[in-house]
């Protein structure tokens, strides 16, 4: 019996986090309940969690503008070819945020594509995307932010503030809960 449940266990682990429906079910379930039974030391954090999106939207134009130039003609669109989830940073937002959490975690297993990717890109939200998706630039996009340097340091000084503040929120989230 136990050759089996090792046997079968093995096939279910994966570096992907709650890579199966009921796994991400389960951390959401889990992280909202935790949220919900803690709404008295929630406050710093959802602070945080209101500067980030802040952030986020203001250079979502920016990302967009930088998609519609250099996505178009890729021979080589990392977002089918990239092997990225959302980690517990990115789910800890959304719950905090009030941002509708995607059905599934975004691969399944290693060396799968994207399940929200879709002809016309990717099929979440912006704000609904792994922070990954979002400071990722890719060789394309940094050559067209290399003729625009005042741009280009706006954008990458605004992604190290996300970057601080999503470290911030999980540090206060965890000691607040603990």
């Amino acid at each position: 019996m136990q050759k089996g449940y090792d046997t079968a266990m093995q096939n279910h682990i994966s570096s992907v986090p709650w890579n199966t429906l009921a796994l991400w079910q389960e951390a959401n379930t889990c992280l909202a309940v935790t949220i919900r039974r803690n709404q008295s030391v929630m406050t710093e954090s959802r602070q945080l969690t209101k500067q980030i999106q802040h952030l986020l939207e203001s250079i979502f134009p920016h990302m967009d503008r930088l998609c519609r130039e250099a996505c178009p003609d890729c021979a080589d669109i990392c977002c089918y070819r990239a092997w990225v989830w959302a980690d517990f940073r990115d789910l800890l937002f959304l719950h905090l945020a009030g941002i509708p959490v995607p059905d599934q975690q975004l691969l399944c297993r290693q060396g799968a594509r994207c399940r929200y990717g879709g002809p016309g890109g990717c099929r979440l939200d912006r704000i609904q995307r792994p922070f990954v998706c979002t400071w990722y630039l890719c060789p394309a996009q940094t050559r067209i932010l290399g003729d625009q340097p005042a741009e280009k340091q706006r954008l990458l000084t605004t992604l190290q503030q996300i970057k601080s503040r999503r470290r911030q929120m999980e540090t206060v989230f965890i000691r607040a809960v603990t």
